[in-house]
């Protein structure tokens, strides 16, 4: 007959050896009258729980989002203080014209905007007696000295009338000797 694997395995030491059951020891078991509380681990100072952390981790969320939204209330109200500011003074001293047929282009926030105005108050802009001022999509022609109360608190309704100035024909000049 044929040995089993089992034996065979056994012959090689690759089967653990069956070993016999030890007799059953017969102690009594302790029975508690209570059952045990269960214990805590001891925490550190330096070690916080994660549900600690989880609601620690909230609370800065919920501080940072509440800080966040005053920041952009009191933004919010500041720009609307600067807005009704300008509109007082638009409606004091703003220069209308309603014969105004003529466009003064000017260069604001990177593109190119135009008022309508009189020839007269074309070259008081280019002057510097006439300034423009933006509020709410709008521009609004008004003296020079109104013009200066508003750049004081608001720069970025001003737009720069000065024109470009090109170096490119410092760098290149134009021979005098150059006939069209």
């Amino acid at each position: 007959m044929s040995i089993s694997l089992k034996d065979q395995l056994l012959a090689l030491g690759l089967a653990p050896k069956k070993t016999e059951p030890a007799a059953k020891k017969t102690e009594p078991k302790k029975q508690f009258k209570t059952p045990p509380k269960a214990v805590k681990p001891k925490q550190s100072s330096a070690e916080i729980s994660l549900d600690q952390a989880y609601s620690m981790r909230s609370k800065e969320e919920r501080a940072q989002k509440e800080r966040a939204l005053e920041l952009k209330l009191e933004q919010e109200r500041q720009r609307r203080q600067i807005n009704q500011n300008i509109q007082a003074l638009i409606t004091e001293s703003a220069v209308r014209d309603p014969a105004a047929e003529n466009k003064r282009n000017f260069l604001f926030k990177g593109r190119i905007r135009s008022v309508l105005a009189t020839r007269e108050q074309i070259n008081a802009i280019n002057t510097g007696a006439l300034g423009i001022v933006y509020l709410s999509g709008n521009y609004h022609l008004m003296p020079a000295d109104k013009i200066d109360q508003i750049r004081q608190f608001a720069p970025e309704h001003i737009p720069d009338l000065s024109g470009a100035e090109y170096a490119e024909e410092e760098e290149n000049p134009v021979p005098d000797d150059l006939i069209w």
